[in-house]
């Protein structure tokens, strides 16, 4: 791998080689530097981001208590799913918390060869979404946690 090369996430490893390799041809390598705008919340979704190394925080506006921060995503997270939406629009806001490195994909051109390939865009959004289905799970297993001691009457 050179230097700049964009690296796929290791929850593409299932897909075949010949997949992951057409898959890189939707790819960018990309560096936020600490406190930039990776994307706003409401603007359009047209991207997702393998992170590599580095942290992004994700940050909503709660009317009565100002911004709050959401969840943190590390090297290894997948950043982006508001794409999946059927009104693809971001939902949260992300901010690089230190400088990250990450592979961007372009999902609107990947979604654009599910007419030309309906077998390979399927293998890639499956793979995403067995990423997208464990985040889901550790979403709730804190939830769980968070709300397990308060009892209803």
């Amino acid at each position: 791998m050179n230097a700049g090369e964009p690296v796929l996430s290791a929850a593409l490893a299932a897909l075949a080689e010949e997949q992951r390799v057409r898959l890189a041809e939707f790819t960018t390598a990309t560096r936020f530097a600490p406190g930039a705008v990776v994307f706003r919340e409401n603007d359009p979704a047209t991207r997702c981001w393998l992170l590599q190394t580095g942290s992004v925080v994700l940050t909503t506006v709660v009317p009565g208590h100002g911004t709050v921060s959401l969840e943190t995503l590390h090297g290894g997270d997948i950043l982006g799913w508001s794409w999946l939406g059927t009104n693809p629009r971001w939902q949260f806001t992300a901010h690089a918390v230190t400088a990250t490195d990450a592979t961007e994909l372009d999902v609107i051109a990947l979604q654009a060869t599910a007419a030309d390939d309906p077998a390979f865009t399927y293998a890639v959004t499956r793979a995403l979404s067995g990423v997208l289905i464990a985040r889901l799970q550790s979403t709730r297993a804190r939830l769980l946690d968070l709300y397990a001691g308060h009892r209803q009457e």
